[in-house]
């Protein structure tokens, strides 16, 4: 009973990590973006690029739409140009939305500034997981860079280009400034780059070693060359790439392709995430990022407000890093709200360099009111037809007054928030005809219908700050369109609440507020113990009743060791909200005091008005899609370790003494818990013990939790246990038809050849083999190991088909033998049972031969599949040519196809010594591939085709295991039939040795 739940863990792990799949692709969070429309048709019009015949497959187009195509076609280009970089798949029309909106904004302002939209055609190659053409591709950009700068020197102009790259072509972006030789000739023509949903400073997959050392030399070169620091400090002299504008834009929980924490740079001035823009508000999956209206129109805002006049009729970006930064700070970030720079205010300087902004006040055309309640809403839908200025007062002594949360709908003036002494009198009203502005204390609150901001004041601070002033002004000036305004004034304490990250197998729903007042609009709410990225909470708020208004929740998350991530999530006019709070990236390692010091704080904004109810409970929806999205890569590596494990136990049957070597069944040994539990006991202590040791490599340091890693290693094993299952299903019922379908992948125009061809398969493997090697030097490798496991397939089907027949036979000998000769068979088995020892595996030689070869055909599998992508390129790039350059599975396919035309043409396995060995280098295998290949993922290649290579040279040159006696013996005493059966059993071990 106990063996049968063990069984059932891994399947329900699969099961699991199926359900987290298919939660990532559509049941997380609803896609709110909004499509993007052009108003003509668009045209891109390929520009000819210098040196282009040394990538005849790339191209640079110019985009443009209508009229201005005749522009674009006879080069006059007057705009400030924008550079953009497809990712991996990506193709260069993608540019469209963000060249769409920018054109038609050029045109809305009479060309008063504009654009120039350029896109680079990469083949539409898979770059993300083949990194061969990343060196092609970065040296292509080059030359299209230049190619734009000569554009615009042709008209005498020196131009500084933005890029923006999307996915790897951000990481393309960063290489191309790091350039060797030539960083100093591009880089000054680059004045930044903004990298859209891209995996900068790790890869999502290492899947070549191509991918690793193009990230290793990006990363020595900018480590050399920039500064790691945004601000400089006086005395720190500027490396050579600290001129260029680098922000980094995550998608957030939507892009399950390249999730949060990869999206961040060390080296990045500014890092949002698009939930966090202002104006965005929410989370794009990982094409989205380019069609998203509200992104789009964001990002075009920002690249206009560093656009300046450059002679006449010529425009370019701005020059000074420090007002690039500024401006990315004020729109893809949380600035202070308002431009500060209305008719009605002064800048009044006050000591020390620094300066105050005064709002001022004309009591005539305003109407000054005090309220002495603590928190209460006024909404005026038809507007206001005088200027209000809502007064509040300052008390110091008071725990009840300390805080104060204050939000305007609708106020058409930057400058709402402010304070003064109230010392002048007008009329029957205290008032102050100039106040300081508290702009620096107001944000944008997140809403899809209205202009809405807020601001969270401690006033006894401000008063101890300031102790002439008495009150806080919210001015809101005279509109037609409709305004409210709601003010809080609280204790801290009294909104503020404290809970604990549950236990993993917990699940129950706690209710942290039963029934909020009305009034109440602000909550804070610290989670303390939630450090890693997969631990996630579902924050349930319900509206119990709401006084004629419609609910809105805005909750703000802030992760205090994620820099940049904060994240703003709002649900509009909704009864019941539901929000996911999880940390982007894992809590740096820390004591226990650290972490109750930086819990994870949540600010929710609630509508007044409204009753809430707040709930919580850990989401194991959202807590599996992640471990899903963030470690599925690593799985690889957790089969291949246990299938080599499994291996180890089947090769570990048989007694060193024991004439007769027995091969085990791997569906017995996968489901054995040994391994598993050697394999999670004693990996990280191996780590870190391996870490003591200065010789050896430095072993893959995961801060992957305990509960995480069992979830893994058992869905890897639940993946091997079902495709053993549906393999032997496969060879026992599917055996002819599979052959079918093989004669139809053969496709020869005369059936009798095809016939031929699969009969040699299983009578001359050797020239299978050698074929299978040819189609790997002149193709690609991966081809040629996707056919090798066809053709091992095919052999394994035949060793079964032998099986039956000469199980068939024997059975039908025993009922024979049974019915007609019962003594004298039982005789003649106890004599050769007491002078021959009988093998072992009753079953019979060719299910012994199954056995040995199943894994084998797993690791050929294996092989293949993590070697798709290459195939996948080469067949993209066949009509450019035949072979894959470079190709890194051919050196893996030649060593496993070479140990395959051995092993095939040999009668393995064979009975010999050397078992013991051969399953001890299976366990150091084994671990070596779960302490250096679970990111790295393309040394399994060299893991699989070690394992090959050692069997086929032990298979070749261990010596045999025989008992000559009883051989002899057997022979002399046997029938003429059996001593035949000998004499064969004899031929086929001198062929073996």
């Amino acid at each position: 009973m106990i063996l049968r739940l063990y069984i059932l863990l891994p399947v329900l792990a699969v099961v699991l990590f199926l359900y987290g799949a298919i939660v990532n692709i559509g049941y997380i969070e609803e896609n709110r973006c909004r499509m993007t429309y052009m108003f003509e048709h668009p045209q891109y019009t390929r520009l000819p690029v210098k040196g282009n015949e040394r990538f005849p497959k790339y191209g640079l187009y110019a985009y443009s739409e209508g009229y201005i195509t005749q522009r674009v076609q006879q080069r006059i280009f007057t705009g400030a140009p924008v550079l953009f970089v497809p990712g991996s798949g990506g193709s260069y029309k993608q540019v469209r939305s963000l060249a769409s909106v920018a054109l038609r904004k050029g045109i809305d302002n009479n060309w008063q500034t504009h654009l120039d939209y350029f896109s680079v055609d990469l083949n539409e190659e898979l770059s993300g997981v083949y990194g061969g053409f990343l060196q092609d591709q970065t040296e292509f950009l080059e030359l299209c860079i230049q190619e734009i700068v000569r554009l615009y020197g042709a008209r005498g102009r020196t131009i500084r280009m933005f890029i923006v790259g999307h996915s790897v072509g951000g990481k393309l972006a960063q290489a191309v400034v790091a350039q060797p030789g030539t960083r100093a000739n591009i880089g000054r023509h680059v004045a930044g780059i903004v990298t859209l949903s891209a995996p900068v400073d790790k890869p999502v997959a290492l899947l070549d070693h191509y991918h690793q050392s193009f990230y290793d030399r990006i990363e020595q070169t900018w480590r050399t060359n920039r500064s790691v620091e945004s601000v400089l400090k006086p005395s720190q002299s500027k490396a050579s790439l600290d001129d260029i504008l680098f922000v980094t834009i995550g998608g957030g929980i939507r892009d399950i392709i390249v999730h949060d924490g990869l999206t961040s740079s060390r080296y990045a001035d500014l890092h949002a995430m698009t939930h966090n823009i202002p104006n965005v508000w929410l989370s794009v999956d990982h094409l989205c990022a380019m069609w998203c209206l509200q992104f789009v129109l964001v990002m075009n805002r920002f690249l206009f407000s560093m656009v300046v006049p450059q002679g006449r009729g010529n425009f370019g970006f701005v020059e000074g890093k420090h007002i690039q930064l500024d401006k990315a700070t004020r729109f893809l970030s949380q600035p202070f709200a308002g431009s500060l720079d209305d008719d009605d205010d002064a800048h009044v300087p006050v000591g020390k360099g620094k300066e105050l902004l005064l709002v001022q006040h004309n009591p005539e055309q305003e109407e000054w009111i005090e309220d002495i309640r603590r928190s209460f809403t006024e909404r005026h839908r038809a507007g206001l037809d005088r200027t209000r200025v809502q007064m509040i007062r300052l008390v110091p002594d008071k725990v009840a007054h300390r805080f104060l949360r204050v939000e305007v709908i609708n106020s058409e003036q930057s400058n709402w928030l402010s304070g003064c002494a109230a010392v002048e009198i007008h009329g029957n009203s205290r008032m102050c005809l100039k106040a300081v502005s508290l702009a620096n204390y107001t944000l944008p609150v997140p809403s899809s219908k209205f202009d809405r901001f807020g601001a969270l004041l401690d006033m006894h601070e401000l008063k101890r700050n300031n102790p002439t002033w008495t009150h806080v002004l919210v001015k809101i000036p005279r509109t037609n369109k409709p305004v409210q305004f709601s003010v809080d004034i609280f204790n801290p304490d009294e909104r503020m609440m404290n809970l604990t990250m549950p236990y993993w197998f917990d699940y129950r729903a706690h209710t942290i507020l039963h029934d909020a007042s009305p009034d109440d609009s602000f909550y804070r709410i610290n989670i303390h113990g939630m450090a890693y990225t997969y631990q996630t909470i579902a924050l349930d708020l319900t509206a119990i009743s709401c006084g004629g208004v419609k609910g809105t929740v805005v909750v703000k998350v802030r992760v205090p060791w994620a820099t940049g991530y904060d994240r703003y999530a709002f649900h509009e006019e909704l009864n019941q909200t539901t929000v996911y709070i999880y940390p982007p990236i894992q809590k740096p390692p820390g004591g226990e005091d650290e972490a109750e010091e930086v819990p994870i704080q949540l600010d929710v904004h609630l509508t007044p008005g409204c009753k809430y109810r707040i709930r919580y409970a850990q989401s194991l929806r959202v807590t599996i899609a992640r471990i899903v999205q963030q470690h599925l890569v690593l799985m690889p590596a957790h089969c291949i370790a246990l299938l080599l494990l499994a291996f180890k136990d089947q090769l570990s049957q048989t007694a060193h003494n024991d004439p007769a070597f027995v091969v085990g069944k791997l569906r017995s040994s996968l489901t054995k818990p040994g391994p598993l539990v050697m394999l999670l006991a004693t990996s990280s202590l191996i780590a870190k013990f391996l870490t003591l040791f200065k010789s050896i490599p430095p072993v893959e340091l995961l801060a992957t939790p305990l509960v995480v890693s069992i979830l893994i290693h058992l869905a890897s094993l639940g993946v091997l246990v079902i495709a053993t299952l549906g393999l032997w299903g496969a060879i026992a019922f599917c055996a002819n038809f599979a052959h079918k379908i093989i004669l139809r992948l053969i496709a020869l125009p005369i059936p009798v050849m095809s016939s031929t061809f699969l009969s040699c398969i299983h009578k001359f493997p050797l020239a299978i083999a050698v074929l299978l090697i040819a189609i790997a030097l002149t193709a690609c490798g991966g081809v040629s190991l996707l056919c090798a496991a066809a053709v091992y397939f095919v052999l394994l089907s035949k060793a079964y088909e032998d099986y039956l027949e000469n199980f068939v036979f024997h059975t039908a000998r025993k009922i024979a033998s049974r019915l007609f000769g019962a003594r004298e068979q039982s005789e003649r088995d106890g004599k050769r049972g007491r002078r021959r020892r009988r093998p072992a595996n009753e079953t019979g030689d060719e299910l012994m031969v199954i056995n040995f070869h199943l894994p084998l055909f797993f690791l050929v599998i294996m092989l293949g599949l993590l070697n798709v992508p290459s195939v996948i390129t080469w067949a993209k790039n066949y009509h450019y040519a035949n072979t894959l350059q470079p190709d890194p599975s051919l050196v893996p396919a030649l060593i496993v196809l070479v140990c395959l035309a051995v092993l095939w043409q040999l009668n393995t396995p064979r009975n010999v010594y050397g078992y013991e060995l051969l399953a001890a280098l299976l366990v150091i295998v084994a671990f070596v591939s779960v302490l250096y290949c679970q990111v790295h993922v393309y040394r399994l290649n060299y893991s699989i085709g070690l394992v090959f290579l050692a069997i086929t040279v032990h298979q070749i040159i261990a010596p045999k295991r025989r008992d000559v006696e009883m051989v002899d013996v057997a022979e002399e005493k046997e029938p003429d039939g059996m001593v035949e059966q000998a004499d064969q059993e004899s031929e086929d071990d001198k062929k073996g040795n």
